[in-house]
């Protein structure tokens, strides 16, 4: 077949393809593509602009050269040493606790800090007038949300616990990991001698003590040797595991479980609706091949038409991906830090990889069928035997991809199990 033969030859099968989906046979289909497209790049898009801003945060999130984290009070030892040695020092107690207005009442997580907290980072502090960066004797400062949350205004008194205290201002800014997206509670600033006073603090309480250090690796060493842990205490420090990781892992975590939720059921519902269609087109490939078409140009036809699909739901999958994107952040406006970071294109390329993947077999095995009815198929039904090593390859395309992304995340595979066990 010459180059012009063979390019009229598609052109007229373009025309044929697109009076299908005119049609509405391959509606469906198309439509499956697209919420694929669409759900895929809404997530990744989210999970990309939550990766930015705890990375981000990351590099500040201890904001100390070292933190001694425990269930228990700070032992003397550690910081008589830390005050022989001049070691610049701050101290964190972290509870929860409830606050009362006059008008509503929250669960919050109280910092009780010194006055040099922090030692790394920024504190911004705002009550109206002016900004500060440490927190001073009976202040209270609020998280943002509160003040929607509670009622409140700057100069209102309000109560922590069993304290009385006067609204001081507003958090505008905390060092460390300030976006956790695992922490529902906002939380309120007090001072370390405001503690007793709000008498939440009892035997059996959920209590939090952190010593924040700043020292030369080797004053830290030393510190390390010299303090026998428990199992409740622990040493933070930039280069070993912390909390940013921790809460960076758990976010992957959930956000690709979702994912993996979302292609699982978007597969099988591109597999029902391909299957509709077969079941809709047999007798008309029975028909073509009766009247002299051979299986090349039926699987050049089919593809034509998957390709045309497949452009469709990428434009469409990619519009309403951005749509779903921004209604998925509406929940979590008061969480999200603003301005967000960009997610750049791989959430669209990551969303159309995807759905080609699934394509290939949840596509390729119902179609590779219809190629092989029989022209006699026109006269009477009869039934195609499926092609196991073929189908088994198909399927080996987004399996292995799956196998390669989430390996290391044992609460996909543990979802996935339990997802195969009841379908046994």
């Amino acid at each position: 077949m010459n180059p012009l033969s063979s390019l009229t030859l598609n052109w007229r099968l373009m025309r044929w393809s697109l009076n299908e989906i005119r049609h509405g046979q391959l509606w469906p289909i198309s439509i499956a593509l697209t919420l694929i497209i669409a759900c895929v790049f809404a997530l990744t898009a989210l999970a990309q602009r939550m990766e930015q801003v705890v990375v981000k945060q990351g590099k500040e999130a201890l904001t100390a050269d070292s933190v001694f984290v425990s269930a228990n009070p700070i032992p003397t030892t550690l910081l008589q040493m830390t005050e022989q040695r001049g070691l610049a020092t701050s101290q964190m107690t972290r509870f929860t606790t409830m606050a009362f207005s006059e008008h509503a009442m929250q669960l919050v997580t109280v910092k009780a800090v010194d006055s040099q907290y922090p030692l790394r980072g920024s504190l911004i502090l705002s009550d109206g007038q002016r900004t500060l960066q440490h927190v001073s004797i009976n202040e209270l400062w609020l998280d943002e949300r509160l003040f929607s949350q509670l009622e409140v205004e700057v100069g209102d008194a309000m109560s922590v616990g069993d304290a009385d205290f006067i609204v001081t201002g507003k958090i505008m800014t905390q060092p460390g990991l300030s976006f956790n997206p695992f922490q529902q509670m906002p939380t309120v600033l007090i001072h370390q001698t405001d503690i007793e006073k709000t008498g939440a603090i009892q035997l059996g309480s959920r209590v939090q003590y952190r010593l924040f250090i700043n020292a030369t690796e080797h004053e830290r060493l030393a510190l390390q040797d010299t303090v026998e842990l428990t199992p409740s205490d622990e040493w933070r420090e930039t280069a070993t595991a912390n909390r940013t990781n921790e809460v960076f892992e758990r976010t992957q975590q959930y956000l690709s479980l979702t994912l993996a939720l979302v292609i699982i059921m978007a597969a099988a519902t591109l597999v029902l609706t391909c299957q509709h269609y077969v079941a809709s087109r047999q007798r008309t490939i029975a028909m073509l091949k009766s009247l002299g078409a051979n299986k090349k140009w039926i699987a050049r036809w089919l593809t034509i038409q998957v390709l045309l699909l497949f452009a469709m739901a990428a434009v469409a999958g990619s519009v309403i991906g951005v749509i779903l994107e921004y209604a998925l952040r509406i929940p979590l406006a008061g969480l999200l830090p603003d301005p967000l970071p960009a997610y750049g294109t791989r959430p669209i390329l990551v969303a159309l990889f995807s759905s080609g993947l699934i394509a290939v077999p949840a596509l390729g095995i119902p179609l590779g069928n219809l190629l092989n009815i029989r022209a006699i198929s026109v006269m009477q039904s009869t039934r195609t035997s499926p092609r196991l090593l073929w189908n088994s390859a198909l399927l080996l395309a987004p399996v292995l991809s799956m196998i390669v992304v989430y390996w290391h995340n044992s609460l996909v595979w543990m979802v996935i199990a339990g997802i195969l066990g009841l379908f046994v």
